[in-house]
């Protein structure tokens, strides 16, 4: 629920003494029934575990990255650091010698500071420096609720014709979708968590074995608890489906240009190909003429996990998949716990 401006300019938050020169643009309240004093943390921890997003929300994510590979808008240059200063740099002594916390799941902001009752991120293109502020209040109704207030400072004409023609999506469309996404978050955090790690010195050595490629240049690993008996193929097609959705293709053959198989066929999963298995994992494969693939799905030990691992064939890979490596391991959660739940719902065929 949007809230008005004093929501955030009435309470005494650190904020106010660090983003001197930035723009107010919303204030969102999120609700987080049966919540107290102490539970800013568990907040946090349940946004950054829970994962995943609307399908509205990664379709609309997917076309802004894709205008910004097409516009140069997030360059490496246009960043923190780079085209402008990280707040960190404006923090006061006690904030400065403080954790910065986590990035509570929203790459591709980063964390600026972390207190008892509030935090920041932010985030620079060439667009904007933003920062994302969220903070603990008490709510209307009794106990506490989560604000979020988005502040912009927009990077000169071009910064403000891009805040002036995203404002009507971003307000009926992304942050509400965003704050239910939010919501659901907290009540259900205490599902099955889903643990992950990213590098390739992360990798167990039963993935590792099963990868096809030489060289690997990025590794991610995404694995969820579950009682629920599958093989490893039938949890790939619980993922992904025989065929690839909208969105799936937008991202793998409009952003990536993976070549994907068409049609349904026992060797491919969504457009990928099984090019091996083994007793407890399945590989599947695809390539674009920049990068290299392996999806490696493996069900043992009461797990399912979902590992992905890329080559860059060019170099237009450092640049091109960073940025959307973000959005995807936000995506992962979603897509473990939503493979359990449809194998769950309709059985092993």
């Amino acid at each position: 629920m949007r809230l008005p401006n004093a929501a955030y300019t009435g309470r005494p938050w650190r904020i106010h003494d660090i983003a001197g020169g930035f723009e107010l643009e919303d204030v969102w309240a999120i609700r987080t029934p049966d919540a107290g004093r102490e539970d800013f943390p568990a907040v946090l921890a349940a946004m950054r575990d829970f994962g995943g997003a609307p399908l509205p929300l990664r379709f609309l994510f997917a076309v802004r990255w894709k205008l910004g590979v097409l516009f140069g808008w997030d360059r490496a240059s246009a960043g923190i650091g780079l085209r402008v200063p990280s707040l960190c740099d404006r923090l006061p002594a006690d904030l400065r010698r403080g954790p910065r916390g986590a990035d509570a799941g929203l790459a591709p902001f980063s964390p600026v500071y972390t207190l008892d009752d509030e935090c920041a991120l932010e985030l620079a293109n060439h667009t904007v420096h933003a920062v994302m502020h969220l903070a603990w209040a008490p709510a209307s109704g009794g106990g506490y609720e989560l604000r979020m207030a988005v502040l912009v400072r927009p990077n000169g004409l071009l910064g403000r014709l891009y805040m002036a023609a995203i404002t009507p999506f971003r307000r009926l469309f992304v942050l509400p979708a965003f704050t239910r996404h939010l919501e659901r978050a907290w009540r259900d955090r205490d599902a099955g968590v889903v643990h992950s790690a990213v590098g390739t010195g992360h990798i167990p050595p039963s993935v590792r074995a099963a990868t096809s490629l030489p060289v690997i240049d990025y590794a991610d690993h995404f694995s969820l608890a579950t009682d629920v008996e599958a093989t490893a193929e039938q949890w790939a097609r619980a993922m992904f489906g025989d065929v690839p959705s909208a969105a799936e293709r937008f991202i793998w053959r409009g952003l990536l240009g993976l070549r994907l198989a068409r049609g349904r066929s026992p060797a491919t999963v969504a457009g990928w190909r099984i090019t091996a298995r083994g007793g407890d994992w399945v590989r599947l494969e695809a390539a674009s003429w920049f990068l290299t693939g392996n999806l490696v799905v493996r069900a043992a030990e009461g797990r399912v996990s979902l590992t992905t691992l890329l080559r860059y064939d060019r170099r237009v890979g450092h640049v091109a998949w960073p940025p959307l490596s973000a959005i995807h391991r936000r995506l992962v959660p979603g897509v473990l716990r939503g493979a359990v739940a449809r194998v769950t719902r309709n059985g092993v065929r």
